[in-house]
């Protein structure tokens, strides 16, 4: 049986033998074929049947098909997108050396998509495809040396690949040369060759480069000031959707370009970029309506572009919009929506609003109860000239309302409402730090340790900044700090216990 076996395993080679091998070439040819039907399929849109060819072809090693094969695994088509796969894939073609599956790799590791992120391998792949004359990799390849990424930081290094991938017409590559100039970053600072990589990444098509080439010659930063340039390259950066050029093509035309407004051309581009949902557009198309500037005046048009604005967090448009429902002009008359954005926007720092809506609370158009800041806005009322605002603080000043003492403490102080009183100013300050006000405890112990208005203690400066630090300031943490450091250990030690006496007494007061 064993020796039957053997003569038929003899006479099978013997056979196989005799049969005529298959040319290298007509191999290659026929693969050449598939990789054409592949091609064909894909410029076709038959995702499925060029992926089917190629995974065949990948299979049998052609190192073109496995490129191709794990390009197309990583777009996600002719099947679900697979990075992992695609990785596999690409790894191979890579081993074989071609400088397209390196790249496409390098990047992939770059990137931590479909394989663990590894700046080092990607480094590797990335220069085995750069030297391979891969553009895309060169490119990679420079912004890694110029950043310190997966390569020792060396922006001259940088420079070689980035001027080979710039050379091949990178715009990105020319972007990065473009800035390395303008900065002197790693090559010698030179304006002119700035400006001239610029001007190739921006008529490339890279917006990045046309907005950076026409702000600075708006601006006059890095390049002599030109506005024609300027207004061109917003063109085009604004033509191809970057909504912040959009917005200061706008701005520019309202403002006027060296001196003559363009209405017209402000307000195409300030609704382009509004309904793009910039914010600051929004807003200047708000004051355009509520104006009348280069369009008929129309209250109810700014009203809602002002909402859309503030509904954005714009501060100035919460300010308009909030005065529009006080006054009622576009939109129905509301004091609560006006107090409700007036608030928003003073919570933010805007002190218009904050004494708008402080005077709204004074005459009740606002329910002060309702309001754990009512005195912060009143007394911004006082100080923008509101005499009943004024009374309001100095009576809750009088009646022991410690955040009013302190309110009131603060116009003493800048003598905007009042006549300017540090004697006074002080005593309101020392009622409002007994009564919890971290706030007034903070001033006060600033005022103690500069000897301002009383004389210098730092005892008493350490222990008003640590019951103000106990509301978690990091400025009283700090002024802590530096009063320490300017004081004995017995006289620490004597401000941390009138620190620990006061608390005592307040809680016991309670």
């Amino acid at each position: 049986m064993f020796d039957r076996l053997m003569v038929v395993l003899a006479l099978t080679v013997l056979c196989l033998a005799a049969i005529p091998a298959v040319s290298s070439q007509a191999q290659e040819n026929a693969a050449s074929s598939k990789m054409e039907e592949s091609e064909a399929a894909y410029k076709a849109g038959d995702f499925k049947t060029a992926i089917e060819i190629l995974k065949a072809l990948a299979n049998e090693g052609e190192v073109l098909a496995q490129f191709r094969l794990g390009h197309m695994l990583a777009e996600g088509k002719g099947e679900e997108q697979n990075l992992p796969l695609a990785a596999e894939w690409l790894q191979k073609a890579a081993d074989q050396g071609h400088g397209g599956a390196q790249t496409l790799l390098g990047r992939m590791y770059l990137e931590g998509a479909g394989v663990d992120a590894d700046p080092k391998k990607a480094a590797k792949l990335l220069t085995d495809g750069a030297e391979k004359g891969d553009k895309t990799a060169q490119y990679y390849l420079g912004k890694m040396y110029r950043s310190g990424t997966g390569v020792d930081k060396n922006p001259a290094a940088a420079v070689p690949w980035l001027l080979a991938a710039a050379r091949e017409g990178v715009a990105a590559a020319q972007y990065e040369l473009g800035i390395m100039y303008a900065q002197g970053d790693g090559v010698d600072k030179d304006v002119a060759k700035a400006e001239e990589w610029l001007a190739q990444a921006g008529g490339n098509g890279l917006v990045a480069a046309q907005y950076t080439l026409a702000s600075n010659y708006a601006r006059g930063t890095g390049f002599a000031r030109d506005m024609v340039r300027a207004v061109e390259w917003y063109e085009r950066a604004a033509t191809a959707g970057l909504v912040k050029a959009q917005r200061e093509l706008g701005s520019l035309y309202l403002a006027g370009i060296d001196g003559k407004p363009d209405h017209e051309a402000a307000l195409k581009w300030l609704k382009i970029a509004g309904e793009n949902d910039d914010a600051v557009s929004q807003a200047n198309l708000g004051y355009l309506y509520a104006t009348g500037t280069g369009v008929g005046q129309d209250d109810a048009e700014a009203a809602s572009w002002y909402e859309k604005a503030a509904n954005s967090g714009y501060i100035r448009a919460q300010t308009a919009l909030a005065l529009f429902y006080e006054k009622g002009r576009g939109v129905e008359q509301n004091n609560e929506k006006a107090a409700y954005w007036y608030r928003a926007a003073a919570a933010a720092g805007n002190q218009a609003a904050a004494a708008n809506l402080g005077v709204m609370l004074v005459d009740g158009r606002a329910d002060v109860a309702q309001d754990q800041n009512a005195a912060r806005w009143i007394a911004a009322g006082a100080g923008g000239g509101s005499k009943p605002a004024l009374e309001w603080i100095i009576t809750r000043a009088e009646e022991g309302m410690p955040e009013a003492q302190f309110r009131l403490a603060e116009l003493y102080l800048d003598g905007s409402a009042v006549d300017k009183d540090t004697e006074k100013a002080i005593g309101l300050l020392q009622s409002a730090s007994e009564g919890g006000i971290a706030s007034a405890q903070l001033l006060l112990a600033k005022r103690y340790a500069t000897g301002d208005g009383v004389s210098q203690n730092y005892i008493e400066a350490h222990k008003w900044a640590n019951l103000a630090a106990i509301s978690g300031g990091d400025e009283a943490i700090k002024m802590r700090e530096t009063f320490a450091k300017l004081m004995t250990p017995d006289q620490v030690a004597m401000a941390q216990k009138k620190a620990r006496d006061w608390i005592s007494e307040s809680r016991a007061k309670k």
